[in-house]
């Protein structure tokens, strides 16, 4: 063979080899993040986590199950993350010794773990309670767990501002919930945990749920677990346009890693005013909104438009498909309203939305919301 192209082949392959090396350094620096699946639990609740990862560029989320955990073959995770849906569900799909395993990659591993909601249930130290004793906190007035939901207020402690400083010129910061634990330190626990924010809202909108509960209650903690960190959040800062950043920067905290900022079109704790709890009488204006997406397409504008403004729970599952409407000023508010809510989990559908459209400047509309969908996530 040619001295020449055997010269050419092997700093090809040094190149190769160097290109191969430079990728596996990138991945090893990434911060590997296991969202846990319930195995079909709450699809939005793992939808909802997963994407606020993708806030940050340094993360490497992926989806694991209980099988991956007990098997061994997610190790390799950094932060894990039990997201909202049902405590119970997700810890009989653990097992006993995915349960054990949790405990002790975090004991003894030093990994962490994020708890939202019934996440933030598992983490705690509840007597009777399926939980991992993993966040000093107990979960109190379980027979009322069912209390109500919405866009609640929340206050940071020091020690939340020092993690989350964005938010460090605001007494008040607004967050979803939906029915998350109230939290007591936990009788007798081996640990303390540090409060991050204080929940300032009184939820009690069903029927025989007790007021003064969740009201002046840990919102966010953060725990020492012997190597580890655990971090409970109480409500859905994921879900919250303005607010899902919250949730990949606890998990840098508990990764051990540098603070780092996001983009200020994720940063938005300005867009909300007031609290949005769902009495009866929102629970009727949300399902007449609901009712009117299959109607005329101003009474869809308008319903689109309610749903958004009332911080809807399920905004985000109804208006996605309206970017298949038959009309395109639907198609188009409903684009803009995606962008607004910060739905990236919708950014190939808003891709098929432009790539079907015939009118080109109607493309043109569509094409400039997905790329301000795009730039939201952190690549």
């Amino acid at each position: 063979m040619n001295k020449g192209i055997i010269a050419i082949l092997f700093l090809f392959a040094i190149c190769l080899g160097f290109a191969c090396t430079n990728e596996i350094q990138k991945s090893e620096e990434k911060i590997k993040v296991g969202v846990f699946d319930t195995n079909g639990g709450s699809p939005y609740c793992i939808i909802d986590a997963f994407e606020s990862l993708r806030i940050d560029k340094d993360m490497l989320p992926r989806i694991v199950s209980a099988a991956e955990i007990v098997s061994g073959e997610a190790d390799d995770i950094d932060v894990f993350l039990f997201p909202g849906g049902s405590g119970m569900s997700e810890t009989s799909s653990l097992g006993e010794l995915g349960q054990q395993k949790i405990i002790d990659l975090v004991k003894k591993q030093g990994k962490g773990v994020v708890g939202i909601c019934a996440g933030a249930y598992i983490l705690s130290e509840t007597p009777q309670y399926p939980s991992l004793a993993l966040s000093a906190g107990e979960a109190i007035d379980i027979e009322h767990d069912n209390r109500g939901h919405g866009l609640v207020k929340f206050s940071l402690t020091d020690a939340g501002i020092e993690i989350f400083p964005e938010l460090k010129d605001r007494e008040i910061n607004f967050s979803q919930y939906y029915e998350g634990p109230v939290l007591i330190p936990a009788k007798n626990s081996k640990y303390k945990y540090t409060e991050l924010a204080t929940m300032k809202s009184d939820v009690h909108t069903v029927d025989g749920s007790p007021a003064n509960m969740t009201n002046n209650r840990p919102f966010i903690i953060i725990t020492d677990v012997e190597k580890g960190k655990t971090a409970s959040v109480v409500g859905h800062p994921e879900s919250t346009p303005g607010m899902r950043w919250m949730i990949p920067r606890l998990v840098r905290v508990l990764a051990g890693k540098e603070i780092i900022s996001y983009n200020k079109n994720v940063i938005r704790p300005e867009i909300y005013s007031h609290e949005i709890l769902f009495t009866t009488e929102q629970l009727e204006k949300q399902d007449e909104a609901y009712n009117n997406l299959f109607l005329s397409r101003e009474l869809k504008l308008k319903a689109m438009r309610d749903l958004v403004d009332m911080s809807a729970w399920s905004a985000k599952k109804r208006i996605q498909p309206m970017v298949r409407d038959n009309d395109f000023e639907v198609r188009y508010k409903a684009a803009k309203l995606l962008v607004y809510m910060e739905r990236t989990d919708a950014i190939k559908d808003l891709a098929a939305a432009v790539k079907i459209e015939a009118d080109l400047e109607n493309r043109k509309l569509l094409q400039e919301q997905l790329t301000l969908l795009e730039n939201l996530l952190g690549n």
